[in-house]
């Protein structure tokens, strides 16, 4: 063997040594070598990924070299005693890339297998390599990536080597608080880590399928109380008929607190067979003149199958004779947009179009971005979306609108959010529609919903969006043009705004 090769393998067995003097016996994180980024636009995985855009970033794979810029020059001497034992003992050196570009490198002490996370372990280190690829705040609310790190590794130090069971018993309920304690630190309500049940409840919303019976209600998390509240009650569905109401808040569920849990854990208590009883309490606001009252009301309802995201279409003539079609949108799937191009055809020789999006707390967001484009014309700017990085992504409507020269006309309210509020802006911004109704529910943000080994999920807040007029709405909502209160029915808001009323 050559001296330039052995001057090589005394490099390795010294960066082997340095990396153990240390951090002995655990993972260290080094810095990647320098390079220019490059991404690439991947389609969207149709069945183990729900992406919120067309097409979302993956930053190219980073391969670490452990002996980069390692100068012996600058070793302390203990470094260089040890580098003669590594060097001479059997050891195995793992570099595997890691979230945030920073590769992790194993060591394990005089072994031929490096040490292995236990299963537990990874799924924490999982969710955080996620949160950490796509969150859109790099600060990590304050935190900085060192804190970020320092999170990881205690809650990778507190699940310690537990074990994961697919049939949910055993240590997983431990295991899941310890991850959402750690997330909870980023403050965001909407990025939340998704047992099976809720992972599975949150995709048979988004793709309007589901095989387990519920009681037909639209949640969703209010950020400013951190509970979760009724956005909508689907027409005829166990809750409408028991009693349930839009802006009631869920408090109990089968004699469980369930007051500042996430949205999808609620969901997923309230389903099961077809025909079993739930227990539902809620907190009802009563808003009179001068005071803000509530009660609280338990029902006893008889779960069932419900189709929570059919469209529905009807026509009304105004007071001066103009037939107008009113299309019902009560939430956003992967079939909403062909829905509402079948109601437009159906519905075709009407004069004027009101869309109703009262209620309807968004869902899955491209069904929103593609129904505006329904009714814009081409090229015309939908949503503006901005990442981590500050890049942003514009979707553009690359189509041609079904209806683009008939009046339109928006009926929103406090429940219409995220991918309604898209919609909304869109069609408000480009001034092709007049909105309608109340203040809508104003959340701005774009989540990604991930799975994850074991059938769990995370939901990461990915993206910021600004409408086309460069608002950002989050927290604040949009006006509407002409208000009326959310007891107006879709016929009587109309009249008013055209008789100036």
């Amino acid at each position: 063997m050559g001296s330039r090769s052995w001057f090589c393998l005394y490099r390795l067995a010294v960066s082997a040594a340095v990396a153990l003097h240390t951090l002995p016996g655990q993972s260290l994180l080094l810095s990647p070598p320098t390079r220019q980024a490059k991404f690439q636009a991947r389609p969207r995985p149709k069945n183990n990924n729900i992406a919120t855009t067309d097409t979302y970033w993956e930053d190219e794979k980073t391969v670490g070299k452990i002996t980069r810029d390692l100068w012996l020059a600058h070793l302390p001497f203990p470094a260089m005693l040890a580098a003669t034992t590594v060097f001479l003992s059997p050891m195995s050196i793992d570099v595997e890339p890691s979230a945030g570009q920073l590769p992790n490198v194993v060591l394990a002490k005089r072994t031929n297998e490096a040490w292995a996370l236990s299963e537990a372990q990874l799924l924490v280190d999982d969710v955080w390599k996620e949160v950490t690829r796509q969150y859109v705040d790099r600060s990590y609310n304050g935190l900085g990536e060192e804190g970020w790190r320092k999170k990881r590794l205690d809650a990778v130090t507190a699940v310690g080597t537990a074990t994961l069971d697919t049939d949910g018993e055993g240590n997983n309920a431990e295991v899941y608080t310890t991850i959402r304690k750690m997330l909870s630190a980023l403050g965001d309500p909407y990025t939340r880590f998704l047992t099976p049940e809720q992972y599975e409840s949150i995709v048979s919303y988004a793709t309007g399928t589901s095989s387990r019976a519920g009681i037909g209600v639209q949640l969703s998390v209010d950020p400013r109380s951190g509970s979760v509240v009724v956005m909508n009650t689907f027409k005829d569905g166990p809750a409408q008929k028991a009693g349930i109401q839009p802006g009631d808040y869920l408090l109990e569920v089968n004699s469980e607190n369930v007051d500042g849990t996430t949205a999808e854990a609620v969901a997923a208590k309230c389903k099961g067979e077809p025909g079993s009883l739930v227990t539902v309490k809620v907190r009802h606001l009563l808003d009179e003149p001068g005071k803000t009252d509530y009660i609280d009301k338990s029902f006893d309802i008889s779960r069932a199958i419900v189709q929570s995201n059919k469209v529905q279409q009807y026509t009304f003539k105004t007071d001066k004779g103009e037939k107008v079609g009113l299309i019902r949108v009560p939430t956003f799937s992967q079939s909403t947009e062909s829905q509402v191009r079948t109601a437009l055809d159906e519905l075709r020789k009407s004069d004027a179009f009101l869309l109703d999006i009262r209620g309807n707390a968004g869902g899955y967001m491209p069904a929103g971005v593609d129904v505006a484009k329904l009714f814009l014309p081409p090229r015309t700017r939908i949503i503006s979306e901005i990442d981590k990085t500050g890049r942003t992504t514009i979707s553009i409507n690359d189509g041609i609108g079904s209806v683009v020269d008939k009046p339109l006309y928006l009926l929103v309210d406090g429940q219409t959010a995220s991918a309604s509020e898209i919609l909304t802006a869109a069609l408000q911004d480009n001034h092709r529609a007049t909105v309608l109704g109340a203040q809508t529910f104003g959340k701005g943000r774009i989540q990604n919903v991930q799975e994850l080994r074991f059938g769990t999920g995370v939901a990461v807040t990915k993206a910021k969006y600004i409408t086309p007029g460069g608002r950002d709405i989050q927290g604040a909502g949009i006006q509407p043009d002409f208000f009326c209160s959310p007891e107006t029915t879709p016929e009587s808001c109309l009249s008013r705004f055209k008789s100036g009323q």
